[in-house]
């Protein structure tokens, strides 16, 4: 949700778990209370109602303040039990072997409140899977038009049973279906849920596996310490001579050893007690959480349609208009062969057209070629012929040229030139 800041005015996008809390502006540093929207099924202007959710709690983490100050109540009542054994072995373990059996025992219970808290949240989360969250009423399937009904019965679950795993990603995944139609989406949608509250789940179990770590070693501190106690109390050289000073040292030296002792024994043992209850409570929450996701994918999504309407109601109301939906498709049937009979008339008709056109132009081109290569050999005959006839009327006029040239020479007693001339037959003689 969009909230603006009564001082600097900015827009701050607000998560559902700040509702109610006090919060301080990133931008001014102004604190502001964060007032949760009211819950409305108004229609927007689309058409489609606008719902504001409500404020979800943390299901798989714990309040820890909460479950310290149970564990320590717890932790205080069990010491106070444990006087009037004090003196005897078991009194002893617990009262008088210093502070680190006390913080063994803080954690146990601290660990033990923990779990007690989470098997809590995990019976909530059962009692929520029982939850009739598809009215019959509503309708076989979810589609567009009834989805909004099935948000609304949503919506009037009791907050107890409301605010829980099943009923938060059933709405969302719906609320998602609204707007999108689509139910891949969805699927994919509830598929990244499922491994969302998988790991908040497997995360709120990491405080318990550090006090499991944190216990052994308390104890291996506690040893330390007695034996550093122990080893101390073995100088006995100055009171070698006093038996009082030695029996003191003595007593020194074993109630060293009895803390290094019964420190280690008793973190190895409330680490193992806190272990199995552990392990039984993750397990059972991880069994709450495949039945959820097991919900999700055989009762929802198989529920969900996105078409426009059910398939089944939308065939029971075209049920009285089928035979004449059968009779207009035997008529356009009948109508498309027809038409395909006459367009393929016409197709064969123009083909045979086109054909004949084709065989008319070859034969005129034909024809023109043929004429127009007679032409040609026509013209060319001629060309030759007059050319030939030219060329040896030239040479006859050379001929006759040079004898008149020789017949001058020869009065003036000169070398005559020498007549070939006569001997040419023509261009193309040899």
């Amino acid at each position: 949700m969009l909230v603006a800041c009564p001082n600097c005015k900015a827009s701050l996008d607000v998560a559902p778990e700040h509702y109610g809390h006090t919060v301080q502006c990133p931008a001014c540093s102004e604190k502001l209370t964060i007032q949760p929207p009211a819950e409305s099924s108004s229609k927007s202007g689309g058409g489609r109602p606008e719902r504001a959710g409500w404020a979800e709690e943390d299901h798989a983490n714990i309040n820890l303040l909460k479950s310290f100050a149970i564990g320590l109540g717890i932790t205080v009542v069990f010491l106070g039990l444990m006087f009037p054994l004090k003196g005897t072995r078991l009194g002893d373990i617990f009262l008088d072997r210093g502070w680190v059996n006390y913080a063994e025992s803080l954690l146990f219970f601290w660990g033990l409140a923990m779990l007690g808290m989470k098997v809590i949240k995990n019976r909530q989360q059962e009692r929520a899977a029982i939850l009739n969250l598809f009215p019959e009423h509503l309708g076989k399937e979810i589609h567009s038009g009834n989805v909004d009904g099935f948000i609304e019965n949503l919506y009037k679950t009791p907050l107890t049973l409301r605010d829980s795993i099943i009923v938060n990603r059933i709405r969302k995944a719906l609320e998602l279906f609204e707007i999108r139609n689509d139910n891949a989406e969805i699927a994919a949608f509830l598929e990244t849920q499922s491994d969302l509250d998988a790991n908040r789940s497997t995360g709120s179990y990491t405080l318990l596996k550090i006090f499991l770590w944190a216990i052994p070693i308390l104890g291996f501190i506690g040893t330390v310490m007695g034996l550093s106690t122990a080893v101390g109390a073995l100088d006995i050289g100055e009171a070698s001579g006093d038996p009082e000073a030695l029996k003191g040292a003595i007593s020194d030296l074993t109630g060293g050893l009895g803390i290094a002792f019964d420190t280690t024994l008793l973190g190895l043992i409330l680490s193992l007690l806190l272990n199995f209850p552990l392990a039984a409570v993750q397990k059972k929450e991880e069994e709450t959480l495949t039945i959820i996701d097991t919900f999700c994918t055989e009762k929802l999504l198989p529920k969900l349609n996105d078409s426009k309407a059910s398939s089944n109601e939308e065939i029971l109301q075209q049920a009285d208009s089928l035979p004449e939906l059968v009779g207009s498709l035997a008529r356009a049937h009948e109508t498309f062969l027809e038409n395909l009979n006459s367009s393929t008339t016409q197709i064969r008709e123009t083909s045979e057209m086109l054909h004949n056109n084709l065989a008319r132009h070859q034969q005129t081109l034909e024809t023109a070629f043929t004429g127009a290569a007679e032409k040609l050999s026509e013209s060319s005959s001629e060309i030759f012929m007059k050319s030939h006839a030219e060329l040896e009327q030239t040479f006859q006029r050379i001929s006759t040229g040079i004898d008149l040239i020789n017949k001058s020479l020869r009065d003036l007693g000169e070398r005559q030139i020498p007549n070939d001339a006569r001997k040419k037959k023509g261009f193309f003689s040899r």
